[in-house]
């Protein structure tokens, strides 16, 4: 990468902060507040630092990648800057700015096009791709710069893992488990890589195998933060398919929520598993939801990403918190009507008739039907990955067969057991839906893999 700096020191030590995001490493903050102590006019440091308070999608850090933000400009306008400098910046304006997170990709994309081994910009993309739920725009610009790279170059295993996470979310589960396998062959502490193999042993019920997968990273998870938590909410993904509840909730206390944490990824971890675990029949008690509703409450009126307001939308519903839910709500439906910024027009078009069937679940299940089914195959927008997704159509499924929609609830089923490896949660539904494996004509090719 060419860098505008009279400091080496920082420049090395950039370079230290953009593998730590690379790795997913919760010493990023750290890293770049000692790179910008070196270089305060260091642009890609601010670029990364302003990107950084972005992604964290919480509103009280806008301010500080607007900060970064206009430090990178004064310092474009102070010494000049590259080419590429100059796009970083326009990158971060168009999402800081103007909301646009595609915008802000897509400067990315170019500034990879222009160099295939800026792992920076790479990674950003991806992320924000990833963020946006487009998978397709993820895997075309890794393998667009994938052929640059080779094992001498430092940083290669972190972009074959994001090669592998690419594949996986657009269908492609052997090259998937291929590439992240060879991701974490080359860099060990590539956790995005074996993020991506757990996602293929998910979906195709290898639980056990999943389980000793993360059981193997574990020692580098306590250093990766909220993403080593969310390699945990995988471990209790795999409990869950095989009937194993109470080690799934252990998990639960024990190392995804065992403090209240702002992070916008621990709470939709939190909350998505405690409704799978209801949902497996676990009485996972009212002081969980709380905790969780609680914090949704501080937030109920606060801008962010619809796929966070979601998850919101359910721990409020289901501490029974209506009047925190009916500010959240209220809230969303003004910024979609605003469409201000490409989250707000998620939310006109998926988001917001989504979080109102999620209010529902529990009380009209037949109207969370008549909203959830006609977005069944558009809810990829609001972002996050085909796992974590796949809540939502539990959801649906779990809505039809509550209101005596025995044939839609078994149409579901089988078009679901034509995708997926089928575990308890499926055979739980399965009684109560016994048409589902003749609903789909490659529902007989499932293999029921390791359920307890």
């Amino acid at each position: 990468m060419e860098l505008t700096s009279a400091a080496p020191e920082a420049v090395a030590a950039l370079d230290g902060a953009v593998l730590s995001l690379l790795a997913h490493r919760a010493d990023l903050s750290a890293r770049l507040k000692q790179t910008l102590a070196l270089d305060p006019g260091l642009v890609s440091a601010h670029v990364l630092a302003g990107f950084g308070a972005l992604v964290a999608a919480r509103a009280e850090l806008r301010p500080d990648a607007l900060h970064h933000l206009f430090a990178a400009r004064a310092a474009l306008r102070a010494r000049g800057g590259t080419a590429r400098e100059h796009a970083l910046v326009q990158a971060l304006s168009a999402s800081a700015e103007a909301g646009d997170m595609a915008a802000a990709a897509t400067l990315l994309e170019g500034v990879l096009r222009g160099a295939a081994l800026d792992a920076m910009a790479l990674k950003l993309a991806h992320a924000i791709r990833f963020m946006l739920g487009d998978a397709t725009a993820m895997r075309l610009a890794v393998e667009s710069a994938l052929p640059a790279w080779d094992r001498s170059i430092p940083g290669y295993g972190f972009v074959l893992g994001c090669h592998a996470f690419a594949l996986e979310e657009t269908g492609a589960a052997a090259a998937a488990e291929l590439a992240g396998r060879a991701a974490v062959a080359v860099a060990p502490d590539d956790l995005w890589g074996a993020h991506a193999v757990a996602h293929v042993m998910e979906r195709e019920g290898r639980a056990r195998q999943g389980l000793a997968w993360i059981a193997g990273l574990h020692p580098g998870l306590p250093e990766s933060g909220s993403f080593g938590r969310h390699l945990h909410w995988h471990a209790a993904l795999f409990h869950l398919h095989l009937g194993q509840a109470d080690a799934a909730l252990a998990l639960f206390d024990r190392d995804i929520a065992a403090l209240p944490c702002e992070d916008v990824r621990d709470f939709a971890n939190a909350a998505s598993l405690l409704w799978r675990l209801e949902a497996q029949g676990v009485a996972v008690g009212a002081a969980r939801w709380d905790a969780l509703a609680d914090l949704a409450a501080r937030r109920a009126d606060e801008p962010g990403l619809a796929f966070i307001d979601l998850h919101h939308v359910l721990a409020l519903a289901a501490a029974g918190r209506r009047g925190a839910l009916t500010m959240k709500l209220e809230a969303m439906q003004r910024r979609a009507a605003a469409e201000v910024d490409s989250q707000a027009r998620v939310l006109a078009l998926v988001g917001l008739p989504a979080a109102r069937a999620i209010a529902l679940l529990r009380d009209d299940p037949a109207e969370a039907v008549a909203l959830l089914l006609p977005l069944r195959h558009r809810l990829r927008a609001v972002g996050g990955s085909e796992a974590q997704r796949d809540l939502f159509e539990r959801m649906l499924i779990e809505a039809a067969l509550r209101a005596g929609q025995k044939a839609l609830g078994a149409a579901l089923l089988g078009d679901r057991a034509a995708q997926r490896a089928l575990g308890a949660w499926e055979d739980q539904r399965g009684a109560m839906s016994p048409a589902r494996t003749q609903s789909s004509p490659r529902a007989c090719q499932v293999t029921r893999l390791e359920v307890a």
